[in-house]
């Protein structure tokens, strides 16, 4: 299956605004900033990658099982790159949301347009409710651990509520048809005309099948993906723990809880900019010093993940582009030269039966 125009040009668009876009970041940041943390850390960088690696694995092995019925039409190699380069998109572009669009295209060239938008759609709500989820369970533990006003404490049970209410609302809104059920809410308030909900309505609700296992998808195939996005959540957060156990943040059960409920708001915000410059930054230095701990260390982890993401989008972006030259290059083998039309063959001629024609005629008469 050939990918559509649409998905060439976004693939190729996203590569050059992201090229752009990661050559400011490392200029922001400045090469000799880069190589400063990278020499604090020190030999820790090999934990460090091992852990970028288990994530993108993770991550693909996710999308590869949403796939399902159709993953075997794709190879998990090409599910890695589809990961790798739409993560790196995201990682250097303002709300991370181009690479999703990246990943789409490239599993276009497999399956159907909407399979692979139901497949990056599903992946992305099981990524945020996980994420609810986990900052459902760290809150009231940071709550109960971490000394601090009743007021706070109070804050930060809502805050776990609110965080269980709106994972809960997710699953639920995808059992009952997330696609169509935000399209007729837009046609209620009058944001989406009914001539265009009446165009768009048979494939929104192709996509909300696929979500919904209604097309086929097995179960067993949909929890794999479900336990591999927790795991690389999980493996995420052990990331962020390791560079600040390197930079000498000791760890406890109190400051883990409140960390994944800071650090989730400030991801919230800080996607609103490319790699969340400035608000990243200060955003840990006030969690840090709210939580009686070191601010320069919350700094520090900020930019010591930023550099490794800078080194993970240079290299998913290489690899990316190298793979559209190639795939640009077998696409064009694969035209078959212009051969001339075949000519009709010439029509065969049959003798008619008229005789017995004439006499069923005569009896009718």
């Amino acid at each position: 299956m050939s990918r559509p125009r649409w998905a060439r040009w976004v693939t190729r668009i996203s590569l050059v605004v992201a090229l752009a876009a990661l050559a400011l970041t490392i200029r922001d940041i400045g090469p000799r900033n880069i190589g400063h943390y990278l020499q604090r850390i020190g030999w820790w960088w090999f934990a460090v990658v091992a852990l970028e690696i288990t994530i993108t694995s993770l991550d693909a092995v996710a999308i590869h099982s949403f796939l399902s019925p159709e993953q075997h039409l794709t190879r998990l190699r090409t599910v890695v790159l589809a990961q790798l380069a739409g993560r790196s998109v995201n990682a250097v572009t303002p709300s991370g949301n181009l690479g999703e669009a990246v990943k789409i295209s490239v599993l276009t060239e497999d399956v159907s347009n909407s399979r692979a938008v139901a497949t990056i759609l599903l992946y992305n709500v099981v990524s945020f409710t996980a994420e609810f989820g986990f900052v459902a369970v760290a809150a009231p533990i940071a709550a109960v651990l971490v000394p601090m006003p009743a007021w706070t404490q109070y804050t930060l049970l809502v805050i776990g509520a609110v965080s269980l209410v709106i994972a809960i609302g997710l699953y639920a809104l995808v059992r009952r048809g997330m696609l169509t059920s935000v399209a007729r809410a837009a046609l209620k308030i009058h944001v989406l005309s009914p001539a265009r909900y009446t165009r768009w309505e048979q494939k929104l609700r192709a996509v909300d099948d696929k979500l919904r296992l209604v097309a086929g998808a097995r179960r067993r195939d949909r929890m794999i993906g479900i336990g591999a996005v927790l795991a690389s959540r999980a493996t995420s957060y052990s990331l962020s723990l390791l560079v600040l156990h390197a930079v000498g943040e000791p760890l406890t059960l109190a400051f883990v809880a409140a960390y994944i409920v800071g650090s989730h708001a400030i991801y919230l915000v800080s996607s609103l900019v490319p790699m969340g410059l400035g608000i990243s930054e200060g955003g840990n230095y006030w969690l840090f010093k709210a939580l009686g701990e070191n601010p320069a260390r919350g700094v520090t982890l900020v930019i010591a993940r930023r550099v490794t993401l800078v080194m993970y989008a240079a290299l998913g972006l290489v690899l990316f582009a190298a793979s559209e030259t190639v795939r640009r290059a077998r696409d064009r083998q694969r035209v078959p030269a212009a051969e001339p039309a075949p000519a009709p063959a010439a029509p065969i001629a049959m003798p008619l039966p008229t005789a017995a024609v004439v006499q069923i005629r005569d009896v009718a008469e």
